[in-house]
């Protein structure tokens, strides 16, 4: 999964799901480990899913917006797509979705 789409990803959700216009410069992305402490707990939602292998990376991306409000993503990929994102806002947990 390349880091452009991810990034994409990330400021296409912020904006139809959040109504936040996040400008691609001032998004940060990182790739990390698919047994991050953040995605190990809620990995049994991912395994309840799919009896496959699940996804080969995952990444975090931030944005700061405007009104001071920090957004976090923790996104599963998978060679053609994303499978799982976490959505954080001023570390409260706001939502997150399970994709095929």
């Amino acid at each position: 999964m390349e880091e452009i789409f991810v990034k994409e990803w990330f400021s296409k959700q912020l904006k139809l799901v959040f109504h936040v216009y996040p400008q691609a410069k001032n998004v940060e992305i990182e790739v990390i480990d698919l047994k991050h402490p953040v995605l190990e707990q809620y990995m049994y939602v991912i395994k309840n899913k799919w009896s496959t292998r699940i996804g080969t990376s995952a990444y975090s991306c931030t944005h700061d917006d405007l009104r001071g409000n920090h957004w976090e993503a923790f996104l599963i990929c998978k060679e053609n797509g994303v499978l799982f994102e976490l959505w954080k806002k001023n570390e409260e947990v706001i939502a997150y979705e399970v994709y095929k």
